[in-house]
């Protein structure tokens, strides 16, 4: 019964961004018509220092027009009201505009605060650009209630960089209905199981592709899983911050064979040029059998026409060295280093209003009432995203199975992808393309190019 409930709740969802809906907190009605929770930020570093006595503070933010809806607006409204002497700059960036923040410091373009991926939070921290949050979470009564392990992730010798917002691990995603018609009942356990079962999907005739990776860009983000489940990694980080690179481990030449294979095998999509919005729309419409799938995807599948009770979701197949190892991904807020004061101290007014625990559950709750929840992890002890909505047994258990394999991504990913990035491109393509040579030529201009500048960036 749960079961049909959660696909009734799911297929009449919207994107995750564009929801508005009713919280059950009392409090201030909103736009939206829902009620807000009382108080979901801080007075922070004010002190006793009245809304009055504040000096006007404008406060830069980088969004993306897919936040924009009636909900958010709300939320928006209440922390301006809330905190009348902070007034926003919304500066629209499309993609991810936390991977743009660097270059916005460098040119002095920056905002004030960002979401940053997990991914970016080594190389940010690194060169200096984030502000230490020391001095506010210290004295904001919520901080004790967030999850150890991943407020440890943003602290560097004592100094706390960053608020964790959501946790996304990494999983691997199947088509149940594709994977009945092709008489299979389980998810691939192994690479060699996934290659075999992605034969029986594959369907040309129907646009049915049995399996699917990044090809076109961003090819490193998933590559990196298949090498550590070979049992290695591209880049080791050394105890004085600096590099090397090891784009010719072992590893990183059974994974490249690997894809090979599945390219020869004809099971990979077709047209290698998609992009990752195609890829997870594609799976969504049941073109692709399996792929490399994160757990904050499901509500942009079901968003795109799929039937949540088809979206199977696993631990990655097991690679050479037996592992299923995966990355733990996730945003979290950064305030800009170089900003002045004041606006530091409006950003973490931001900050604390938008991680708070009535922010959270208001936000979660409206999730949950248009049937829009992914089945992702809430970074706090005193809440779990399962407090909202009832997932299917299977997403409960790949979230726990995905805490104890799950790792950050490999140490400087930022600057080192694009290196990587050219020699899987080469791989998938030319189908003369040797992975020992490619990955050699990647490592040694990557060494030319990049490497002595993070070393230097990077080095305690």
């Amino acid at each position: 019964m749960k079961k049909r409930v959660l696909a009734a709740l799911l297929c009449t969802s919207l994107t995750a961004g564009a929801l508005a809906g009713c919280g059950s907190f009392g409090g201030k009605e909103t736009a939206a018509g829902t009620k807000a929770p009382e108080t979901a930020g801080t007075e922070g570093s004010a002190g006793t220092e009245t809304a009055a006595d504040k000096e006007p503070v404008e406060l830069t933010l980088w969004m993306t027009s897919r936040n924009e809806d009636d909900w958010s607006l709300s939320m928006e409204k209440q922390f301006l009201e809330e905190h009348p002497w902070i007034t926003i700059n919304k500066v629209v960036k499309e993609g991810d505009p936390g991977n743009e923040f660097y270059q916005g410091v460098a040119s002095g373009t920056a905002p004030d605060l960002v979401k940053c991926s997990f991914t970016m939070m080594d190389s940010y921290i690194s060169s200096g650009i984030l502000e230490p949050l020391n001095t506010y979470v210290d004295s904001w009564d919520e901080w004790s209630n967030f999850t150890k392990e991943y407020v440890d992730m943003f602290t560097r010798n004592g100094s706390v960089y960053a608020v964790p917002i959501a946790v996304n691990p990494m999983l691997f995603a199947y088509n149940k209905a594709l994977f009945a018609e092709a008489g299979l009942q389980e998810p691939p356990k192994t690479w060699d199981e996934a290659l075999e079962m992605a034969k029986k999907i594959n369907n040309p005739d129907n646009q049915v592709s049995g399996y699917a990776t990044l090809a076109a860009e961003w090819t490193e983000w998933f590559f990196q899983y298949y090498v550590w489940q070979a049992g290695g990694d591209l880049t080791k980080e050394n105890e004085d911050g600096t590099a090397e690179l090891t784009f010719t481990d072992p590893a990183v030449i059974e994974a490249a064979k690997y894809y090979q294979s599945l390219k020869n095998a004809g099971v990979l999509q077709s047209d290698l040029t998609l992009k990752f919005n195609d890829l997870t729309k594609n799976f969504a419409l049941g073109k692709i059998g399996m792929m490399p799938f994160a757990s904050d995807w499901v509500t942009d599948a079901v968003s795109n026409g799929m039937d949540p009770d088809d979206l199977g979701l696993c631990l990655p197949p097991a690679g050479p060295s037996g592992e299923q190892s995966t990355a733990i991904a996730g945003e979290c807020y950064v305030i800009n280093a170089k900003t002045d004061q004041a606006k530091k101290d409006a950003a973490w007014e931001y900050i604390s209003f938008y991680t708070s625990h009535a922010y959270l559950a208001s936000y979660y709750e409206n999730l949950a009432t248009k049937g829009a929840t992914s089945p992702v992890i809430i970074p706090r002890d005193d809440m779990t995203v399962t407090d909202f909505y009832e997932f299917p047994d299977e997403y409960k258990e790949v979230l726990e199975s995905a805490k104890m394999v799950g790792r950050l991504e490999f140490y400087g990913k930022s600057s080192f992808g694009p290196y990587i990035d050219r020699a899987v491109q080469k791989i998938l393509t030319d189908p003369n393309a040797d992975p020992e040579t490619e990955f050699a030529a990647a490592q040694k201009l990557c060494e030319d190019e990049a490497l002595a500048a993070f070393n230097e960036a990077n080095k305690k």
